[in-house]
């Protein structure tokens, strides 16, 4: 039997949603999938990381795992110091090690070389490394990894019961065309997580130029949680944006289709759930160009540079004509047809985790 210990960060968002997805994937496949029992804090901590690799090698001792899948940076790092090198797993018959890159590492100087000493350690003992985007998969070739993969992270398609998109031209806050534009303010979604790598300050300075260009035409509606919560609200109120922060929500597939576009200012992004939930909505999609974002959507986003307020106003205004989003709705429904689905990412996972096993 094929057994994979899942071990992850203390996070939430996207990385969260996929290890709780694959966990679902494999046991609908037959595959036993376990949660490590362990706590990875987001920063160095002594004796928490060496608790983290102690518990990693009592559990994979008892010789019933048959790959450990480990998420993000420090998780793969500290796996990886667990289970030791490539050539000891191979003599002993030990557990392969596959560890999915998620983010890119930021911050000073010493943050980036610690990231970057982590990737090296990693990289030489992990038999595949899955990068959520070009850049990281460049990235870990780079610091020594052998069998470099891009990651498949799909999107949860919609639920039975749930809403499908609207068709083009035609909004569910109004049920007729036109509502839009000149006669109402455009509806402007934004699902991301209330974090520095989101870019929502660069997106409230976007909403600063719309208010001053072209007020009353635009409103910002932004779907999530996070620690900016206080600090974009209080900016919100003093400048009197036009943007609304609804918080976490259950229903996202409703207000997709309740809006007219979908907006991203991320200053980083690997594969964007959010985004690819957008294009199978049928959406119009207004991105910067950050990370794995044209990977994901092709040629049916306008894309602008990162931090680019100015140009994400200009590029949310040119979608107020009708005739123009239909355009890109059109654009997004045929490039969501190109996604990767659950059950691709399900043969990856196989094909990785257990390749003798997953033919």
């Amino acid at each position: 039997m094929i057994r994979v210990l899942l071990v992850e960060p203390t996070a939430s968002g996207g990385l969260a949603a996929h290890v709780a997805d694959e966990e679902a994937a494999l046991a609908a496949a037959g595959i036993a999938a376990e949660r490590a029992d362990v706590r990875i804090r987001p920063r160095p901590h002594l004796a928490a990381d060496l608790a983290t690799v102690r518990a990693l090698r009592r559990r994979v001792a008892r010789g019933d795992v048959t790959a450990v899948h480990a998420h993000g940076l420090r998780a793969g790092a500290l796996s990886s110091l667990a289970l030791g090198s490539r050539a000891r797993r191979a003599r002993s018959r030990g557990p392969r090690l596959v560890v999915t890159l998620h983010n890119r590492t930021v911050g000073g100087r010493a943050q980036r070389a610690l990231g970057h000493a982590l990737l090296r350690i990693l990289c030489r003992r992990a038999d595949t490394v899955l990068a959520v985007s070009g850049d990281l998969a460049r990235d870990a070739s780079a610091a020594g990894a052998r069998d470099v993969r891009t990651a498949i992270v799909p999107a949860r398609l919609r639920e039975p019961g749930e809403p499908p998109a609207p068709p083009t031209g035609v909004t569910a806050t109004s049920g007729t065309p036109g509502t839009h534009g000149p006669l109402g303010p455009l509806a402007a979604l934004v699902i991301a997580r209330l974090a520095p790598q989101k870019g929502l300050g660069t997106l409230l300075d976007a909403a600063a130029v719309l208010r001053t260009r072209a007020p009353g035409t635009v409103r910002f509606r932004v779907v999530g949680d996070g620690p900016l919560h206080d600090e974009l609200a209080a900016r919100i109120d003093a400048e009197h944006l036009d943007v609304e922060l609804l918080g976490r929500r259950d229903d996202v597939p409703r207000l997709l289709a309740a809006s007219d576009l979908v907006v991203s200012a991320a200053v980083w992004e690997g594969q964007p759930v959010s985004l690819q939930e957008a294009l199978h909505a049928g959406r119009a999609v207004v991105a910067t160009d950050a990370g794995g974002t044209r990977e994901v959507t092709g040629g049916a986003a306008v894309l602008v540079p990162v931090g680019d307020a100015a140009a994400i106003a200009a590029a949310v205004l040119s979608l107020s004509d009708p005739a123009a989003r239909a355009q890109r709705e059109a654009a997004s429904r045929q490039r969501a047809a190109d996604l990767p689905t659950i059950e691709d990412m399900t043969t990856q996972l196989r094909a990785v985790l257990a390749p003798e096993r997953g033919r």
